[in-house]
């Protein structure tokens, strides 16, 4: 797993008053661990650099006079960032080098560089607990250099802070490996798969951009209720059973998929977007509630429940259910390890998976469960 840890300064912080990069470091990262391979350069931006911007960063036009322009250091920059998680602090520090590469007409290989793509930064790929973890090592690495400045130390202190922060997450390097590390965890732990290991704990009713999570919930379950009684053999019970049928058929809900098997949690992990790195979360849950006794409308805090298994998916995954209130979506404790799966290793991951009996056919006992394994077998 490849990552570069990324800082600049700039001749001004809005990037629509013409403000150019003038000073660039990346710093690479392997299975988050920095290899000391870097780029570090000071940029002429031909143009004045304003004097609250020389008070920030110490770099002055007649320092930059006999250093080179972008474009001199486009192509390198552009093949050192290549097919790498950038780690930027905030949106802007991507914008300007999107916008760079657009002054000097050059489509960057990395997609986290282009403004028409999803360009996550560190505040939204890491849950709130970890980027405040995050914010802390920095602002102590920070006061240990508080005398020294530049993008290349900020771009070091960045790095260790994320590697700080981050210490819930362990790399694995295949389906043995894995196994091995989850052997002593105990049978009522929860295990989550997702695809893009950047992808939070976060049910999808909270998704949404707007805020009135409850009610559009109760809109979308009204309308759910009065048109699906046609198509069930058995009317839910509670409205918990209703929940989980909605959220079963991909209605968004405040309701969150874990299984009791990390093998299964494995195939979620490793099904789609091969371009991405995978995880594997695995929470200790130790207390569950029954369905009937849950109150949507008194939640106060997130509830694990194991809910009646209406559908033979939902028994052939061991289904388990989080349920999370308004004022707690995310799912963010210490009581969470990451397990992240190397995009390289997905295809080994679900070849062994496979092996193991678990494929789309067990995981989705239906026939497009059957189709889709079938078309796998065959390269489809």
């Amino acid at each position: 797993m490849r990552q570069i840890s990324l800082y600049i300064n700039t001749t001004g912080e809005e990037l629509t008053d013409g403000n150019r990069v003038v000073e660039i470091a990346a710093l690479e990262l392997i299975n988050k661990s920095l290899t000391g391979n870097f780029i570090h350069y000071y940029i002429n931006p031909h143009r004045e650099i304003p004097s609250p911007a020389v008070a920030c960063h110490g770099i002055t036009e007649e320092f930059l006079q006999d250093k080179p322009s972008f474009k001199d250091i486009i192509e390198i920059l552009d093949e050192f960032m290549s097919d790498s998680e950038l780690l930027a602090i905030d949106i802007s520090t991507l914008d300007f080098l999107a916008l760079e590469f657009e002054l000097h007409r050059k489509t960057p290989q990395n997609p986290f560089i282009r403004r028409n793509s999803a360009r996550p930064t560190l505040k939204s790929i890491l849950a709130n607990s970890t980027y405040e973890n995050f914010c802390s090592a920095m602002d102590n690495f920070q006061q240990e250099s508080r005398d020294l400045f530049g993008a290349l130390l900020k771009a070091e202190i960045q790095a260790d802070a994320y590697i700080s922060a981050t210490n819930n997450e362990v790399i694995v390097g295949s389906l043995t490996d894995f196994l091995e590390k989850v052997k002593g965890s105990n049978p009522n732990d929860l295990f989550r798969g997702v695809s893009d290991r950047n992808y939070r704990l976060l049910p999808s009713l909270f998704r949404h951009k707007s805020e009135d999570h409850r009610a559009r919930e109760q809109k979308m379950l009204w309308v759910f209720k009065a048109q699906a009684r046609p198509y069930l053999e058995r009317l839910p019970e509670n409205e918990i059973q209703w929940l989980t049928l909605a959220q079963h058929h991909g209605l968004p809900t405040r309701v969150l998929d874990w299984s009791l098997s990390p093998l299964v949690a494995c195939f979620f992990a490793t099904q789609s977007n091969p371009e991405k790195d995978g995880a594997v979360y695995m929470y200790e849950a130790r207390k569950y509630e029954r369905e009937e006794n849950i109150n949507i409308t008194k939640l106060k805090e997130i509830i694990h429940f194991l809910p009646s298994h209406e559908s033979k998916r939902l028994t052939a995954q061991s289904g388990i259910f989080t349920i999370h209130p308004d004022s707690q979506p995310e799912f963010d404790t210490p009581q969470i390890k990451k397990f992240i799966i190397p995009k390289s290793k997905k295809p080994e991951f679900i070849s062994t998976l496979s092996k193991y009996g678990i494929n789309n056919s067990t995981m989705f006992p239906d026939l497009d469960g059957l189709s889709l394994h079938i078309k796998s077998q065959n390269n489809y």
